[in-house]
């Protein structure tokens, strides 16, 4: 519909989605919110989820906003009921996303989007970004620290599930094979102070290997972070200026049956300021993270059976005592392979002083009329430390855990999918120890994770 007043607005779409998901954890997992206290908490269930109504707007040929409202899933650090519930009183109906897009911004090929920023760099382009994306991430300060990991602080982290609301510009250029990404996001977290926001700067640069295999491709980046005050670090203000420097490469052949990717990033630069025994000491980055894996789909299988690999590696902080170093990986990750250790949505979410070998299978079966709409993938993940983790007791810890997962997925048709996922995690010592150790009484080394729910999209 147009209006004298709006003749320019072509076209609106209205569209949605309903995320809601019944979910247990058990008191291991829900033990992550007290931290080393006690008593020990039973496990709990909650239904929580997400709603949103989006509506894409063609203003022109050229430009076009996209706005959407709608409950979000966490805030503030906790995760928020669906409908009702105790975990948080912040239920209100907010602004999910805002911005405006431009094509062709000043010549040909650019296109700019200004307000609330989508953009990420994901290697793969499956939706799991090792390093940057500040939409479906916490504070890159999430992980800070100048000394070595200990229990409370790993079982802390655990219960600090966020996304954010980076607002800025970024312009992209694309032609033939190459696109360049040029990042300005001021404001990924308002600090009031423009020294104290948290920010991030970054340019990339896309390349196309498509005549290696239709969906290659090559990606660098050079990104600033910058943040003031550091969470608990009783000092004055500064302006950091932390730099990540890495890109990834992700290869396909036999018509793309065989997916094989690798990606890594260093860190270096001003990483705020500390109290290094008493004295106010700069603090510089030495953070470094890589994964290499491979993904396979046998030819020719009428229920896509694939398998694949990974190996993760996220440093860690080794000192025994606060220096002028944060070693530990600072990111924006937003990976979530394994449901009770990595997802921020239903688990622990651990993203820096990490090594992990995952292995993944998966299939699909024809089920109740469907055709190949019944899907299965299974997990495994072997995980440590990359460093030890201090704990009560008289040695240090590294073992995290082995994680076995199952998710299925029943895709009723294009717009309605039911959804479930089993986690179990067994011989984390790391876990036992962080709710006191095996003296303890309902201190353990497992944990269970069952969802179930569905996805629907209009």
């Amino acid at each position: 519909m147009t209006s004298k007043d709006r003749g320019d607005t072509v076209k609106i779409n209205v569209s949605g989605r309903v995320v809601m998901d019944y979910v247990y954890r058990s008191s291991e997992l829900t033990f992550t919110a007290v931290q080393g206290g006690g008593p020990i908490e039973p496990g709990t269930t909650f239904v929580e989820g997400e709603l949103g109504v989006r509506f894409d707007v063609e203003l022109s040929d050229k430009m076009s906003v996209v706005v959407e409202i709608g409950k979000e899933r966490v805030d503030a650090s906790a995760l928020l009921p669906f409908i009702g519930g105790t975990q948080t009183t912040n239920e209100d109906i907010v602004i999910r996303e805002a911005h405006l897009m431009i094509n062709d911004f000043l010549t040909p090929g650019l296109k700019a989007q200004v307000g609330i920023s989508t953009w990420n760099f994901d290697v793969r382009g499956k939706g799991s970004a090792f390093a940057f994306d500040p939409r479906y991430s916490q504070s890159i300060l999430r992980n800070w620290s100048t000394a070595e990991d200990t229990v409370a602080a790993w079982a802390g982290r655990g219960d600090d599930p966020e996304e954010l609301n980076p607002a800025g510009i970024v312009l992209t250029y694309t032609k033939d094979n190459i696109t360049v990404d040029v990042v300005a996001l001021p404001n990924v977290i308002e600090g009031g102070n423009a020294s104290l926001d948290e920010s991030l700067y970054a340019i990339d640069l896309w390349y196309g290997l498509d005549s290696m295999g239709k969906g290659s491709r090559l990606g660098v980046i050079a990104a600033i972070s910058s943040f003031g005050d550091v969470p608990g670090t009783p000092v004055s203000g500064s302006q950091s200026n932390m730099i990540t420097v890495g890109g990834g490469l992700t290869v396909k052949f036999m018509d793309g049956a065989l997916e094989i990717y690798a990606e890594g990033y260093v860190q270096t630069g001003h990483a705020g300021r500390a109290d290094i025994a008493g004295v106010e000491e700069d603090v510089k980055a030495g953070g470094n993270a890589f994964q290499i894996g491979f993904e396979y789909h046998l030819p020719n299988n009428a229920n896509n059976i694939w398998f694949g690999a990974n190996l993760t590696s996220i440093s860690g902080d080794g000192d025994d005592v606060a220096d002028e170093d944060v070693d530990g990986f600072l990111s924006y990750e937003n990976v979530r392979d394994l449901a009770i250790l990595e997802d921020q949505y239903y688990g622990m979410d651990v993203d820096t002083n990490y090594q992990a070998i995952k292995i993944f299978a998966g299939a699909s079966v024809s089920f109740m009329g469907g055709n190949n709409n019944l899907v299965f993938q299974a997990t495994v993940g072997i995980v440590k430390a990359n460093k030890d983790i201090v704990t009560s007791g008289t040695e240090d810890e590294d073992k995290l855990g082995n994680e076995f997962d199952l998710r299925t997925t029943w895709n009723l048709n294009k717009q309605v999918a039911l959804t479930s996922v089993f986690g179990y995690l067994v011989d984390s010592d790391v876990l036992e120890d962080s709710m006191g150790g095996s003296g303890v009484d309902g201190a353990d080394s497992k944990a269970i994770l069952a969802t179930i729910g569905m996805d629907v999209k209009f």
